[in-house]
């Protein structure tokens, strides 16, 4: 019995070990796909593959396992793109590629398997963050309904990875107002263009929308938290501070830390 316990915590621990060494491979070649072949497409193709088990099942299931595989698309496929951005006009390696692909490997190994509640809104912010990022400045340099239509599906996929752990499945509509209220954002902020340059040899712009849309996707978190624990209702006393707190976030951010943009 002895011998068939150790095997058995052998065999997990050689599972753990595998499964890091994958996703953390995962990380850094989809990283090196971008930065070595200068396109975007190789990086994005490479998390597209990753996720072969989303149609491995009969194809009446693939619609399913896409909406739950969300949060775990759009945060893949984000800092892709992202990696891209930070090649820059010189298309070189920098700093920004190696915190990309750390922050990759961090979801992939740290965040991603985790199932507590918490940690069920920190993927979602995740998604929100990095995926409004990648949609405000794919938009810039290609449409605003482009970004629009990314952000409609961020937040819809966002919001139902959160609401998914309540016992009210009836939340379609939820999900669809949290799509569009980040899809009206994206719209405001393409054509009100507030960013933060980092850097003197390597620029990369951080635009204002992401920030936004977390702050405001937090307060969303904490008036579900409390319709949770008080039958559906949200009481003000759980709600007020978060709200201050946001509002207060987005206008020390718009009146004090931008440098607004209107060559659009």
């Amino acid at each position: 019995m002895a011998d068939y316990i150790a095997l058995r915590k052998g065999r997990n621990a050689l599972s753990t070990v595998t499964h890091i060494a994958l996703n953390l491979a995962l990380a850094v070649v989809s990283t090196a796909l971008t930065v070595i072949s200068g396109n975007w497409i190789f990086g994005v193709l490479l998390v597209l593959l990753s996720k072969w088990r989303v149609v491995a099942v009969r194809p009446r299931y693939w619609w399913i396992n896409i909406k739950a595989n969300l949060v775990d698309f759009t945060v893949g496929i984000s800092l892709a793109l992202l990696v891209f951005v930070a090649l820059g006009e010189t298309k070189d390696f920098n700093i920004w590629h190696v915190i990309l692909t750390a922050i990759y490997a961090i979801w992939l190994i740290v965040i991603k398997p985790r199932s507590e509640t918490f940690m069920t809104e920190v993927q979602a912010m995740f998604a929100i963050f990095f995926g409004s990022f990648a949609s405000a400045i794919v938009a810039s340099r290609l449409d605003p309904l482009v970004g629009v239509a990314s952000c409609f599906v961020i937040g819809y996929g966002a919001s139902r990875h959160v609401l998914m752990q309540g016992d009210d499945h009836d939340f379609t509509l939820t999900t669809f107002i949290c799509g569009l209220l980040m899809a009206e954002m994206s719209w405001i902020f393409y054509h009100w263009a507030i960013v933060y340059s980092f850097g003197d040899s390597v620029t990369f712009n951080i635009p204002q929308l992401p920030i936004a849309c977390s702050v405001l996707f937090f307060l969303f978190a904490r008036g579900y938290k409390s319709a949770l624990r008080h039958d559906g209702k949200i009481r003000a006393d759980d709600i007020v501070i978060p709200a201050i707190f946001s509002v207060s976030i987005i206008l020390v951010m718009i009146f004090f830390f931008s440098v607004a943009s209107f060559d659009i």
